[in-house]
Parts: C-alpha cells; sequence; structure tokens
C-alpha cells in the first residue's frame, strides 16, 4: 500500500464530484456518451475494493495464528483499512439521491462478494483485537471500516420497492455469511449489556467506595449474578480484561473502551435490519436474523426515530433517525408535557388545515427552545460520570507507578559502581 495516500485523494476526488447528489455526473461515472470507449468507473471501483479485501484478507491470515499483530502488521492493516474506508464513502456518494442506476449496476456487480469477505474479516478481527489493549488503535480503525460499509448498505436500500432485486441480494449476502454476521451481532449484544452491567446497584455495592477498581474475581461474580450473560460470554469478556499489577480491573474505561463503539456502529446495524425487514417483509431467512438480533433491536427501539418524506422516485419514503437519550429525557419533562397537552387540545379543537399546520409549527419551535434551555440548565448543575478509575497507587510502593523493568539493571549497576569506587 505504498501509493495509499494517492489512492484516498483519487477516490475522494471522485466522490466530492458526486456531492450534493450530482446526478448527471453519477450517470457519468457509468458510460461517457459520446467517446469512442467508455469506461464503467463505478464497476472499476467495486473490482479495486474486492482486491484490496482480498489483500487484508492475507493480511489476517498472516497474523491469525500470532497472539498479537506486530507494529508493521498494524502499519499495513491500517493504511489498508483507511482507503477501504475512503472506497465505501465514494460508492456511498455514488449511489445517493438515489442514483437507481448506479444501485442496479453495484447491486449486479462483484459488491457482494466483497460485503462477505469484509464481515469475516470484521467478525474474526475483532474477536482477535479486542483481546489485547496494545490492539485498540487498529480495533478502532476496523470499526470505523464497519460503520462506513452499513451506511453504503444502507444508501443501496434507498429509493428501492419492497421485495426488489438489491433487497433479496442483500438478505443472500447476509445467509451466505450468517455465522460471521451472527459473531458480529453477539459482539454488539455482549459490549451494550457492559453499561447496565456496571451502572447497576448491585455492581456498585462492590465499588463501594466508588474508585473504579474491581478484582477480576468480583466482575466475574457480577455478570454470573446479573444473569445477562452466558457463560460462553463471560469468559470471552474476562479475557478482554487486562488487571494491573495489583490485579484490579478499570472497570470504567473498560466498559468506555467497548460499549461507545457498539453503541454508534450497533445503531446504523440496528437502522440496516429494520429497513431491510421493509423491503423484503416475507423472507422468511431475513426472520431469523432479526430473532437473532432481537436484544440488539431492542436495546435501540426507543432511540429510533422515523419520519416520511416524499423521494426523489415521487414515492413516500420511511428515513430513520437517532434520538438522543437527553433529548428524550427532555420531552418527558413536565413542561414539555405541558406544552403537548395544550398543543393537541387546539389542534383537535380549533382551526382548518392551514391553521393547524402553523399551529404544529410554532408547538415545534417552542417546543425546541424549551428542550434547549433546559438541556443547557441540567447541564450546568449535572456532573459527567467517570469514563476511568482514580489514579490507582500500587500496593507496597510510595510512587504510584510500579517499578519500570529497567530497575533491576540499574540498581545492579549502582551496586558495581559503588563496588568500584570502594
Amino acid at each position: 500500500m505504498h501509493d495509499a495516500d494517492f489512492t484516498c485523494a483519487l477516490f475522494r476526488f471522485l466522490q466530492l464530484l458526486c456531492e450534493g447528489h450530482n446526478l448527471e455526473f453519477q450517470n457519468y461515472l457509468r458510460t461517457q456518451a459520446g467517446n469512442t470507449t467508455t469506461v464503467n468507473v463505478v464497476i472499476s471501483t467495486v473490482d479495486y475494493l474486492l482486491r484490496l479485501q482480498e489483500s487484508v484478507m492475507d493480511f489476517y491470515w498472516h497474523y491469525s495464528s500470532k497472539e498479537v499483530i506486530d507494529q508493521p502488521g498494524k502499519d499495513n492493516f491500517c493504511r489498508a483499512i483507511t482507503v477501504a474506508k475512503q472506497v465505501f464513502n465514494t460508492l456511498t456518494e455514488f449511489i445517493q439521491g438515489p442514483c437507481s442506476l448506479n444501485q442496479q449496476a453495484l447491486a449486479h456487480s462483484r459488491l457482494w462478494d466483497a460485503v462477505g469477505g469484509f464481515l469475516f474479516l470484521f467478525a474474526h478481527m475483532q474477536d482477535k483485537l479486542s483481546k489485547n489493549s496494545s490492539q485498540l488503535d487498529l480495533l478502532k480503525e476496523l470499526l470505523e471500516l464497519q460503520q462506513e460499509m452499513i451506511i453504503m448498505m444502507l444508501s443501496m436500500l434507498e429509493g428501492n420497492v419492497m421485495n426488489g432485486t438489491i433487497g433479496k441480494q442483500m438478505v443472500d449476502t447476509l445467509v451466505e455469511s450468517a455465522s460471521n454476521v451472527e459473531m458480529i451481532l453477539r459482539f454488539f449484544d455482549m459490549f451494550l449489556k457492559l453499561k447496565e452491567l456496571t451502572s447497576s446497584s448491585s455492581f456498585q455495592e462492590i465499588d463501594s467506595n466508588n474508585s473504579g477498581w474491581i478484582t477480576p474475581k468480583d466482575f466475574q461474580k457480577a455478570m454470573e449474578q446479573q444473569k445477562i450473560y452466558n457463560p460462553d460470554e463471560i469468559a470471552f469478556l474476562m479475557s478482554c480484561c487486562e488487571p494491573n499489577i495489583d490485579d484490579l480491573i478499570d472497570y470504567r474505561e473498560f466498559t468506555e473502551r467497548f460499549h461507545n463503539p457498539a453503541k454508534d456502529i450497533g445503531f446504523n446495524v440496528a437502522v440496516l435490519l429494520t429497513n431491510l425487514s421493509e423491503h423484503m417483509p416475507n423472507d422468511p431467512r431475513l426472520h431469523r436474523f432479526l430473532e437473532t438480533a432481537s436484544s440488539v433491536l431492542n436495546y435501540f427501539e426507543p432511540f429510533l426515530g422515523r419520519i416520511e418524506i416524499m423521494g426523489g422516485s415521487k414515492r413516500i419514503e420511511r428515513v430513520y433517525f437517532e434520538i438522543k437519550e437527553s433529548t428524550i429525557d427532555q420531552w418527558e419533562k413536565p413542561q414539555i408535557k405541558e406544552s403537548k397537552r395544550a398543543f393537541f387540545y387546539s389542534i383537535v379543537t380549533e382551526g382548518g388545515d392551514k391553521e393547524k399546520l402553523e399551529a404544529f409549527v410554532n408547538f415545534c419551535e417552542d417546543a425546541i427552545f424549551e428542550m434547549q434551555h433546559a438541556s443547557s440548565i441540567s447541564n450546568e448543575d449535572t456532573e459527567e460520570p467517570p469514563a476511568k478509575a482514580e489514579p490507582y497507587t500500587f500496593l507496597g510502593a510510595e510512587e504510584s507507578r510500579p517499578p519500570g523493568p529497567m530497575e533491576p539493571l540499574k540498581q545492579g549497576f549502582w551496586l558495581l559502581r559503588d563496588a568500584i569506587g570502594a
């Protein structure tokens, strides 16, 4: 990947040429009318993505038997992942709008082979990288790539009809990669539950002094008592923990490390599966996936907002968006509830359609202002929970850190120097 910077710049240039749903240029990428020879840049991009995925797969197999990926390996992985992220961004821009002809071109290309290969990599590399803190920077890059691929898949469904070709092909791809998809969903499920575990009253009783430190034995016991993990999941999470020199775990940092990425990416996975279920309502294979993903889908259900808009094809389309937890809290405040009651009363008893629409717009403006004002006040009064444990003083040491690995050599050198001096 010696030309990674140039490759990223090239695909970024193609992406920018399509910004703003530039349909004319999106179609030009596929076929250059009037030219003696035309190049289907959309298909060429997919061909490049597939070769890139195969290269990353080769990296993976090389390191699969090694406990950790060394620095040169991480550098190679990161370069390849950076390029892959840009390629997915570019493909997303090729089809957004939607550009239905580019969507169809991708649907009949080898895109699904590349997606299936990346699903394998996401499942197995996440399993490998989660177990060592020295690999977290690479894990972060991998999760960002997963996010970009899911966004591209969502764009493939944009504007499509129920039981259409693209929806069927996407389900086919998920079915062919069923074991990998189930692994990925299992990771999300485990990591999303961490916040529930560590914020529970029974868990906080273990950390009675609120230091953020806990023994591995207590951590495992807490997971067993909560009964939200099975034995295999507990064993996996324990393998991801790295106790300090005094055999204590910073459970706050551990929770933040895994819960937040799972929440960010898991939301888009939930949107994809929900969207796909509406495109393919009668596919029994998809229903089995939805059952497997039920815990993840239930987690995000309260945060999944829906609106319906008139799409470019003049059809009503459902669009999903994330509702922040803080917004839900503000929406349930007494003053907002009172405003809602007054609005609904007026909408039922007064005016025609024009007046009702005007009342709705006014209510939205007032509610947004009230919620923002209440949020700013509550933020001033509320402290953010700590993201990591308190600084730890190691037992038997006057300093807050244990002796470094060179300390015995230094002491030996000083003894030798003193002996020579004597």
